[in-house]
């Protein structure tokens, strides 16, 4: 009797698990951040909470209503790209350099009021149970800090 009621206790539980991996529980979950200032709307879209092996969004979003009238210079913290296997950014900097604990890129303007920056990458294999945050920022043609957001990416096994 004790018996029959631990597999039926395991049975439900198995199932409950293939469940929720059958709805997405276990796989990425994506955030956004996002902030004003100086007449620019920034966002970022990343992974919140992912696991090793799986395609992370990391997405930049700038807006503009008067648009961008020079290049667009981007900061981020550089370790928040150590749990990547990088595939490429889309589009490709005219321009990088390591200033401290950032990478900073400069792209060209982009037509009309939105810039968008695409990081096309997937968490390391061997990066399990960490967390990486982040500072995203637009900076002014002097180097200075317009608008910025933070964030954190979890990596669970």
């Amino acid at each position: 009797m004790r018996a029959r009621f631990l597999r039926r206790v395991f049975a439900v539980l198995l199932i409950a698990f293939v469940a929720a991996g059958m709805a997405g529980v276990f796989g990425v979950t994506s955030a956004e951040a996002r902030a004003e200032g100086g007449g620019y709307e920034l966002s970022v879209t990343y992974g919140k909470v992912t696991r090793p092996g799986l395609a992370t969004p990391w997405v930049v979003e700038i807006r503009s209503p008067d648009g961008f009238d020079g290049p667009i210079t981007i900061a981020t913290t550089a370790s928040y790209f150590d749990a990547f296997d990088e595939n490429g950014l889309d589009p490709e900097p005219s321009a990088s350099v390591s200033e401290g604990d950032d990478i900073v890129w400069e792209f060209d303007p982009p037509e009309g009021e939105r810039f968008t920056l695409s990081f096309d990458a997937r968490i390391e294999p061997a990066v399990q149970l960490q967390s990486f945050a982040a500072r995203t920022a637009l900076l002014d043609a002097g180097g200075q800090e317009i608008v910025s957001v933070r964030y954190r990416t979890r990596v669970m096994p």
